[in-house]
């Protein structure tokens, strides 16, 4: 099985009102995929059906090799908004949810412990849940959602509340799950973190998705170039900033964009002639936020 999600053609429609029209794209087994858009775009509807929470109203989607619902086992879930028995500690939590699941006695204490190691809640497990933070409420979830050991995991808004230092932790665990060869659907409106993390993304506007693809492609920008050099005298660089639109980067380099063909190398001709050494050359990429800015606009209504 090459994908863990193919959905072709997909549509849903709540009386005479379209949520989704013509969803189609897959999900490699073993990649992190990023779900982006507005809020009201479709994205919970999408993680609905593909739980088995909906049904479409046309097209396929197949999950795991299997119908959505069908493989329940091999399918973790964090949802947006997660309501806890926070009277448990942390521990007792994942006990009884390892109880649901099928596991008892020392299987089950054993694989709560693993969860709570990967996750970094073993110093807290033992503390009410009423007394979490945040970032430990979303541990806990993730923690919750890793208990069969499934195959795909789909995570709705993780970083949501979160400070840095938990987003980042988040992250963390995130990378450890692709080294397991999992695969992951992450929605979230913190797209400095599905650019790191996911090896594709899917945008959605208005009910369908208007791009989507493999991260290293989609953001490379063409015809627009990162330039490193040294010992070019002040007048060249301000020579090539007036006739080729040489620019100064943030982190102190150069950005190239190319108006005419041609601009490249007569850039790179200049600075070679002038004496000044190339220190690098390479194609210049956005970040995941421009390009879903540039894609979707921002006064645009939902």
């Amino acid at each position: 099985m090459k994908f863990a999600l193919e959905a072709a053609g997909v549509t849903k429609k709540f009386n005479n009102k379209t949520a989704l029209a013509d969803i189609s794209f897959e999900i490699p087994r073993g990649s992190a995929f990023g779900i982006i858009g507005r809020n009201g775009a479709g994205k919970t509807t999408l993680i609905k059906l593909i739980l088995g929470f909906l049904r479409p109203s046309g097209g396929a989607l197949s999950v795991i090799g299997g119908a959505p619902g069908e493989f329940y086992s091999k399918i973790g879930y964090l949802p947006e908004y997660s309501d806890y028995h926070l009277s448990f500690t942390g521990r007792e939590y994942l006990k009884y949810l390892a109880g649901v699941s099928g596991m008892n006695g020392a299987a089950a204490a054993a694989k709560v412990s693993e969860l709570l190691e990967m996750t970094g809640m073993s110093d807290g497990a033992d503390r009410r849940m009423a007394h979490y933070s945040k970032g430990m409420l979303q541990k806990i979830g993730i923690a919750q959602a890793l208990m069969t050991s499934p195959e795909f995991v789909i995570l709705d808004e993780p970083f949501s509340g979160l400070d840095p230092f938990a987003q980042k932790e988040l992250c963390d665990i995130m990378a450890a799950l692709k080294t397991q060869n999992k695969t992951l659907l992450i929605c979230s409106h913190i797209l400095a973190h599905l650019e790191k993390i996911c090896d594709g993304f899917a945008i959605i506007h208005r009910g369908r998705i208007i791009r989507h693809g493999e991260t290293s492609s989609m953001l490379v920008t063409r015809g627009r170039y990162r330039l490193s050099f040294e010992n070019a005298g002040a007048a060249v660089v301000e020579e090539l900033k007036e006739k080729h639109g040489l620019s100064i980067a943030d982190d102190g380099g150069y950005i190239l964009e190319e108006k005419k063909k041609g601009d490249k190398e007569a850039v790179l001709k200049r600075l070679i002639d002038s004496g000044a050494s190339i220190n690098a050359l390479g194609e210049s990429k956005e970040t995941l936020d421009d390009y879903f800015n540039s894609v979707v606009s921002p006064r645009e209504a939902e």
